[in-house]
């Protein structure tokens, strides 16, 4: 019986995440957290309901929502449960191997139809108060997006490669968006899910039977179990996530290692190290470049008054950000080595905030000044 194992497998994992769920939040958090703000979640959705103008300008196109639901589809996996010590032994037993993949499988389903919900119930209030969509037509987008849901974590189980992986998944996010045009059509409604279900089934009956991917499965197995885990991680700041291995050539950035400034002091040998550090580092670089896009998402669909707390709140937090890394960087062993002064290291700080901050300044508040013009005046 494969009833037995996928439901101590299933069983463990959420276990496991509940541990790691209450470890990081503990009773004053969820006392001073967790409890107002579950009382307050109704109250905001009413508010959502009735104001839905005060949120979501009426000027805005509808393609930008059917985007944002695309992209909030984008995550997950198909679940098979399987472990790398399968390999060894269940592999072979098809009667609990197989079946198995199909509970996974069923799960999947589930949970697919509960990451619709959040995006769906807050969507719905914008196609019905702007958009004033009939509901017809919300069940032809809600097919549209199972589908392309199912689409992509098809792609992310069968297609190699990081790079073709997105490039699918990002021309899936655009057919879907184009699609959606036509999605008044009761034809195309039936034909996406008469598509859907025939994928759906030979999945169901066929797919999960072959075993040419199980590292694949292993891999993404491990993934959705540590998925908590992996999330805490990433978000402590305690834990120092640096890459390991051998450096080659930057792949794009200063690839030469040529010079930035001219003038060779201390202060601008500090400032050239540590900006060229920074912008080498992946992890570093890419954390700038979301906080910058999601705050101008955030500046450009929020309401007036909260566009501008938004620009200054990134500001601010950018100000203690670039102050930090700043630090880290110039702890590093290197400069135990080739020592500095205290003076030239101020300085460059300051100018580490400058170059960091400028660009951020001079987008945000572009985004701001014309979405606050487009606000008042369209």
């Amino acid at each position: 019986m494969a009833w037995p194992i996928f439901w101590h497998r299933f069983k463990d994992e959420w276990m496991q995440k509940w541990k790691v769920v209450r470890s990081v939040i503990d009773w004053t958090i969820a006392l001073y957290l967790v409890i107002p703000f579950s009382i307050m979640v109704p109250f905001f959705y009413r508010d959502w309901w009735n104001e839905t103008e005060s949120y979501w300008a009426t000027g805005i196109p509808i393609w930008i929502l059917l985007s944002i639901l695309g992209i909030m589809t984008l995550g997950g996996n198909i679940r098979t449960y399987v472990l790398e010590a399968d390999l060894l032994f269940l592999i072979e037993k098809k009667e609990r191997f197989v079946p198995m993949k199909r509970l996974g499988f069923m799960v999947t389903m589930g949970q697919s139809l509960m990451s619709l919900v959040l995006p769906g119930a807050l969507a719905l209030p914008i196609f019905l108060n702007i958009y004033n969509e009939r509901p017809f037509t919300l069940a032809v987008i809600f097919i549209l997006l199972f589908s392309l849901k199912w689409s992509v974590l098809l792609i992310k189980k069968y297609i190699a490669g990081k790079w073709k992986k997105g490039i699918y998944i990002l021309l899936m996010l655009a057919a879907f968006v184009l699609i959606t045009t036509g999605r008044d059509s009761p034809l195309l409604a039936a034909m996406a899910s008469l598509i859907l279900f025939i994928i759906l089934v030979v999945y169901f009956f066929k797919g999960v039977k072959g075993t040419a991917d199980f590292q694949n499965e292993v891999e993404i197995e491990q993934s959705e179990r540590n998925q908590y885990v992996n999330l805490v991680y990433s978000l402590s700041s305690q834990i120092e996530k640096e890459k390991g291995g051998n450096r080659g050539r930057p792949f794009i950035l200063f690839r030469n290692s040529r010079r930035i400034f001219k003038e060779r002091t201390a202060e601008n040998g500090i400032l050239e190290l540590s900006l060229k550090a920074f912008l080498r580092n992946g992890i570093y670089l890419r954390t700038y470049i979301q906080m910058i896009s999601i705050t101008s998402a955030g500046i450009l669909f929020l309401p007036l008054l909260l566009k501008w707390l938004l620009f200054g709140g990134i500001l601010i937090f950018m100000t203690f950000w670039v102050q930090t890394i700043f630090k880290k960087l110039t702890s590093n062993r290197f400069f135990e080595v080739a020592p500095f002064d205290k003076e030239a290291e101020y300085a460059a700080a300051n100018r580490f905030g400058k170059w960091l901050g400028t660009p951020v300044l001079i987008w945000t508040g572009t985004i701001t000044i014309c979405s606050t013009i487009w606000s008042v005046y369209f």
